[in-house]
């Protein structure tokens, strides 16, 4: 995806209205944050680029990445996650300096992916999950665990320019 480093993956499945990816493992810096769906990512941004722009025990700055993903953990708690550059493993990638920064590895797994354009409020993503799950049960396809959104494009791309993902584990 254009300049920007992204999670290796191989398209195992595709349909009209989404593909199945099969991911390796990799690194992410992750935050939990309280509040809502749209009250909380200015908070998890800032620690979040606050540790790959130096914000870490090396003072190193690190590109950035994509997508930039964003799950409910518990009612009320937000969790946003930064991929880590592949040049990174867990005994080279810097530690963060903010405590409520932690390094995380995300293990393999296959995923449904489906894109949608536009703003990244809450209920553009609940539409396009809604769409998602309707597919994959028409499929025969099992969600294993909670959507995420996947973010690919800052705030400055024109919000009908913008790339966004819902993604759901599946079996």
């Amino acid at each position: 995806m254009g300049r920007y480093e992204q999670p290796d993956y191989e398209v195992v499945r595709s349909t009209p209205d989404y593909e199945v990816r099969q991911y390796a493992s990799y690194l992410v810096a992750e935050t939990l944050v309280p509040g809502g769906f749209e009250t909380s990512g200015s908070t998890a941004f800032r620690r979040l680029a606050g540790f790959i722009f130096g914000g870490n025990s090396e003072g190193r700055a690190m590109n950035m990445t994509v997508p930039v993903t964003h799950l409910e953990a518990t009612p009320g708690q937000q969790r946003y996650r930064f991929v880590m550059e592949r040049a990174y493993d867990e005994s080279t990638l810097p530690a963060p300096i903010d405590g409520s920064v932690g390094i995380v590895r995300v293990p393999s797994g296959r995923y449904a992916a489906a894109a949608y354009r536009g703003g990244r409020g809450e209920s553009r993503f609940r539409a396009a999950e809604r769409a998602l799950l309707e597919a994959l049960e028409r499929d025969g396809l099992e969600p294993t665990g909670p959507a995420e959104a996947a973010v690919y494009d800052g705030p400055t791309t024109p919000p009908f320019l913008r790339r966004n993902e819902v993604l759901i584990p599946v079996s």
